[in-house]
């Protein structure tokens, strides 16, 4: 984001960039983490056909996903000793529950946010305040057009934001679906 010499605007676009340069993060997990269970599983990255697939090759294991709330977890019963494949599937499944969940939770504070700044007036607002703090016509022109920029990336963020969060609700709906939970 770029700076619009406003603090309390600045501060603004630098908290929704943080914000959502972290779900970008979390979305990432959660991509690699479906990714690398597809291939510990050796099939496509459906989820319920991942764990299915795990299911079917171990079967001589106790394999459930198991959800509490928004936590979700791999169970594998066994009186032997858990494959190594296990234990990795079991430690993705962790990461991808955590990455889902702190997505989903960035999600309303980010949604907030963005509205709020994408509000007609608050835009007027924002320029009608550059142009107080900037008495120079040249940095008022030059401070404008960054506010232009950083609301066109914080609109282009505000929809990608949206889609991260469908596809984590997407991973806990399956994955509620494969426990049986409710959801």
């Amino acid at each position: 984001m770029k700076h619009v010499n406003v603090p309390s605007i600045d501060n603004q676009f630098a908290e929704i960039g943080n914000l959502y340069n972290d779900q970008v993060e979390h979305h990432e997990t959660m991509t690699h983490c479906i990714s690398d269970l597809a291939n510990i599983s050796h099939s496509s990255t459906d989820l319920v056909t991942c764990i299915q697939r795990l299911q079917e090759k171990y079967y001589d294991y106790d394999l459930k996903v198991l959800m509490e709330g928004y936590n979700f977890s791999l169970l594998v019963k066994t009186e032997n000793e858990v494959p190594e494949d296990l234990n990795q599937a079991q430690e993705i499944i962790k990461k991808l529950s955590r990455a889902s969940k702190l997505l989903i939770s960035n999600q309303t504070r980010l949604g907030q946010m963005m509205f709020t700044v994408l509000q007609l007036q608050n835009k007027v607002d924002m320029k009608s305040s550059i142009t107080e703090a900037n008495t120079v016509y040249l940095d008022q022109v030059r401070l404008n057009e960054n506010l232009e920029e950083n609301l066109q990336k914080t609109d282009k963020a505000r929809q990608l934001s949206k889609e991260y969060e469908e596809e984590a609700n997407k991973v806990i709906r399956e994955l509620a679906k494969i426990s049986g939970a409710a959801f």
